[in-house]
This record gives C-alpha cells, structure tokens and sequence, in this order.
C-alpha cells in the first residue's frame, strides 16, 4: 500500500478560511469526547469500586477512544471539499455530537439506580448500541463528501467494517446475557483495532 503525501502547510485545504473554521467546531466537539472518555478512566482508576469497573464495559470505552481518536484523525479529508454549505457544516457538527453522545452514554453521571457502569450499560443497551449504529451509518455520509477518491481508497474493506459494526451494534441490542456481551465487546475491540491497524494508519494514495 503506497503512503499519500499529507499536504502541507500553506496548501488550500490549511488556507480555506470555511475548513479552518469548521475544525475549530469539529476539533471542540471531539475533544469534549476524548477527555469524557479519559476522565472516566481516570475515575475508574482512582476509585474502581465506587461505580463498579468490568471487562465489558472497560472494552467500549477503548473501543470509543480508538475509534474517535482515528476519526479526528481522518477529518483532515474534510479539506478537500471544494465548496462547503451550511448543509454539510450542520452535518460535520451533527456527526461529531453524535460521537460525544456516544462518550457521555458510556460514562453517565449517575448510576446509583444500577449499581454500576456494566448494569447501566446493559439495562440501556438500546441507547449506546443505538448510538453505535448511527455513527456507523454517518460515516457512510462523512466519506461520500470527501469525494469517490475516497471510496476507492478505503476499498471492500470499508463495506465489510460497515456490515460488521451494524451487525455488532444488533447483537448488542438483542442480547441480553452477561457472557454473551463479554464475547461481544472482546470482539468489537479486537476487531476494531485491527481494521484501523490494518487500513488506517496507513494512508493509501488516491
């Protein structure tokens, strides 16, 4: 796989006034979900029995982390859209707080009702794994602006990741028992890892 050239500073994608704006928005939004997500784990480390820790739910959140860091990653293609509209800005922004509310679901401020972020997380199972469809369908979206260069690039490869995680996000909801999302999680993780070993962290030519 041939490595792209990242284009440089001072080319029209870190001139365009419309793209520099945006990210700011876009940049605001995900960071918000990075430190949701790092400031939980911190609280979980600090003290893992007051909410209760589990495997589980440890799983969905480095999954989260993966996938949003790797998503802020990839938005730099969002400089090649050559004319932005308040349409597609409404959209950049709809996704990125679809990502956060995705975060915030994982880490809810209160769960004295449940017992702990594993309970919570699969008595409301339909609201995270919800989510988690979502997101993957906005990302349909999110690659067809950056143009059909970006489609050949991401190849069969993305449509299989698509059909998984929408797979994944249907078990999660039908699911009910405890080992049954341990498998899940275990799997959504090392899948998701791989695939953006695999296909992201090397940036393929158009």
């Amino acid at each position: 796989m041939q490595h792209q050239r990242i284009p440089a500073a001072g080319t029209s994608m870190d001139s365009d006034p419309v793209y520099l704006h945006i990210r700011v928005v876009l940049s605001i939004i995900l960071g918000l979900s990075i430190t949701t997500l790092l400031r939980g784990l911190a609280g979980i480390i600090e003290h893992p029995e007051r909410r209760g820790w589990s495997w589980i739910h440890l799983c969905w959140v480095v999954w989260a982390l993966i996938s949003v860091v790797t998503f802020w990653w990839w938005e730099f293609r969002l400089g090649e859209v050559r004319q932005w509209t308040f349409e597609l800005y409404l959209f950049v922004i709809a996704y990125c707080a679809a990502w956060y509310l995705l975060c915030v679901l994982l880490f809810p401020d209160d769960v004295r009702e449940f017992g702990s972020y594993e309970n919570y997380l699969l008595q409301r199972r339909g609201g995270f794994f919800g989510m988690l469809a979502l997101v993957t369908l906005l990302d349909l979206v999110d690659t067809a602006i950056k143009g059909h260069s970006r489609w050949q690039m991401l190849g069969d490869a993305y449509w299989v990741h698509t059909v998984v995680m929408l797979a994944i996000a249907g078990l999660g909801i039908a699911l009910r028992q405890r080992p049954a999302h341990l498998a899940l999680a275990l799997i959504a993780l090392i899948y998701q890892a791989s695939y953006f070993l695999v296909e992201y962290f090397t940036l393929a030519s158009d």
